[in-house]
């Protein structure tokens, strides 16, 4: 730190303590600076060292730094003001720890020492960036919530055979499933309806074929429940087998399936799931629509990874 930076910080660093309540003595050093009467002025704010008012310290300094002549006489006022310095620094008072950088730079009431300098600048760093804040800041700002992803097997009442895969962060996540009863029976849209025509029932023979992609949203309520929802699309089938019929009226040996349209949809599907962890593993349970035209239960279980 050069001499003329030091002299500009005490310049400035008077309108810094401006809050500061006047007290006559300085008042009256004040006056006399405006005169350029050094001498009264050392005497007036020399009131103030034994109370180690620092704006009396800091006016005598700039006396000090300004006027070399007059440093003879102001050894011993300057020492008691190291002592005030050094006593305040001791309680962390930055702006006394400043002015302590200045004394041990130039010599003033102490002999120059640039390892107190050094010791006391490092102090200053410390007290306007503490360490710690340095370290959450570092820790804390590259950092973010690491995902945990999870699979597991998914039951359903109409489709059985399904999966579903995720993520949660620290508080929300993302999950995605495909459900299915495995079942894909081709059937004769010729004779799809309610009373297909040109048919026989054959017994009381059903058979449903049925799937489901969804993916939605998980939200972490705790470190054990998670609630999720999501939508996607669905196809449900009611499939009845029947033979058809000869001119006679008669059932032939060939038969059909034929979708009974008032109990198949498809369109929207939607799940509605809660996930109770245990441990790495998940329990789930829930429903799930198509179209809301009924409602299926959920159930799975899965592991964190």
């Amino acid at each position: 730190m050069n001499r003329l930076y030091l002299l500009i910080i005490y310049i400035v660093l008077p309108f810094c303590l401006i809050a500061q309540q006047q007290t006559e003595y300085n008042r009256k050093g004040d006056e006399a600076m405006k005169r350029l009467d050094y001498s009264d002025a050392r005497l007036f704010y020399g009131e103030g060292v034994p109370n180690c008012d620092l704006y009396s310290i800091n006016q005598l300094t700039t006396i000090w730094l300004a006027n070399e002549q007059m440093r003879s006489s102001m050894h011993n006022q300057m020492s008691r003001c190291f002592n005030c310095l050094s006593v305040k620094a001791l309680e962390n008072d930055s702006i006394a720890i400043s002015k302590l950088i200045i004394y041990y730079t130039e010599g003033i009431g102490t002999p120059k020492s640039d390892e107190w300098t050094t010791y006391w600048e490092e102090r200053l760093e410390e007290l306007r960036n503490p360490p710690q804040l340095r370290e959450d800041y570092s820790e804390t700002k590259p950092s973010r919530p690491s995902m945990n992803y999870f699979a597991g097997y998914t039951y359903s009442t109409q489709m059985p055979i399904g999966i579903t895969v995720g993520g949660v962060g620290e508080r929300f996540g993302w999950y995605a499933r495909f459900k299915t009863n495995a079942s894909f029976q081709s059937f004769d849209e010729e004779f799809s309806g309610d009373s297909p025509k040109g048919a026989s029932a054959i017994g009381v023979s059903d058979k449903k074929s049925a799937y489901a992609v969804t993916a939605g949203m998980l939200y972490k309520c705790n470190s054990r429940l998670y609630l999720s929802a999501g939508a996607g699309y669905g196809k449900r089938d009611l499939l009845w087998q029947f033979a058809k019929v000869d001119d006679n009226g008669d059932a032939t040996n060939e038969t059909k399936w034929y979708k009974k349209t008032d109990d198949s949809y498809n369109g929207v599907a939607v799940d509605l799931d809660c996930m109770f962890r245990i441990g790495v593993v998940y329990l789930s349970a829930g429903c799930s629509t198509i179209n809301f035209k009924y409602v299926d239960l959920n159930a799975g279980i899965g592991v964190f990874f």
